[in-house]
């Protein structure tokens, strides 16, 4: 993927109204790909910025449902005729204990961050194989590798991502097509604002979930602008042979990946409460 081919490369994005999403579809249209960004609501298009309504074309499609990736992946190749880069990057979180957060809820989850990304690669893959050409990118996440307390949901749905990423560049290797995982760190987007809360108001970890919340929050507000991240998946377009898994984000965050494997995991586990300012004593 070459950057001399830009001009002929198609991408999708899912979840492409917001955040990394919106962010990483103005900045490839602006770099001369021809890009369609997905959005559950096509009724919402009139609040988004000027330039990247009139930059991205938007098809309706909702993630969890087959019915809808089918059409909205279908109205795409008519329109475009091919689709050479995939970026599966539909998500939302959940803040809440595992022993509280409604099991309806994680499904929820699971089904836009997993199984969402599953059904469009599904139907946008067989394409690419037999073309023999190709490029997949999952939106995965630091929280894959350093498990966060009362986010442990979200963490999970993106560490299966990673685990799908693995094995599907594996198959798809002798076929000419890349699988590629990206793993922001914090980034500084209306990411809280949409996550779901699961605890009772009686909640026995309340004081903890205030306390870790204010960090969370605070982290992100002070985080890179999703332009960090979008830049990073130019990056990943253009290197005609990128690695499977791309961390990114502030230079700390993105040196974790490497340090948590040389850390035992009792050690971990202790810089983990203290980073989020949590003593869990009772």
């Amino acid at each position: 993927m070459s950057q001399g081919h830009n001009q002929r490369q198609n991408v999708l994005i899912t979840g492409a109204s917001s955040g990394i999403g919106a962010a990483t579809a103005s900045l490839l249209s602006r770099e001369g790909y021809r890009v369609w960004g997905t959005t559950r609501d096509l009724g919402k298009l009139r609040e988004l910025p000027d330039d990247l309504r009139q930059s991205v074309r938007f098809v309706r499609m909702d993630v969890t449902d087959s019915d809808s990736v089918r059409r909205g992946v279908a109205q795409v190749i008519e329109e475009a005729g091919r689709i050479d880069v995939l970026i599966n990057n539909a998500g939302f979180g959940i803040y809440g204990p595992i022993e509280e957060v409604a099991v309806e809820l994680v499904k929820a989850e699971f089904e836009t961050n997993v199984f969402g990304a599953i059904r469009v690669i599904q139907e946008v893959v067989p394409a690419m194989r037999e073309r023999r050409s190709g490029l997949v990118i999952n939106v995965s996440s630091l929280a894959s590798t350093i498990v966060v307390p009362f986010q442990v949901h979200y963490g999970a749905s993106k560490r299966a991502i990673e685990a799908f990423t693995e094995g599907l560049r594996q198959e798809l290797r002798p076929f000419g097509v890349k699988v590629v995982a990206i793993a922001p760190s914090y980034i500084n987007t209306n990411f809280n604002n949409a996550t779901r809360f699961g605890q009772r108001e009686n909640s026995p970890y309340r004081s903890w979930l205030e306390t870790s919340w204010k960090s969370i929050d605070k982290r992100l507000r002070e985080s890179p602008p999703p332009s960090v991240v979008a830049g990073k998946i130019l990056q990943i377009i253009r290197d005609p042979n990128p690695p499977g898994r791309n961390p990114c984000g502030a230079f700390g965050y993105t040196l974790i990946p490497f340090v948590a494997r040389f850390v035992p995991d009792r050690l971990r586990e202790y810089l983990v409460r203290v980073f989020y300012g949590i003593n869990f004593r009772v």
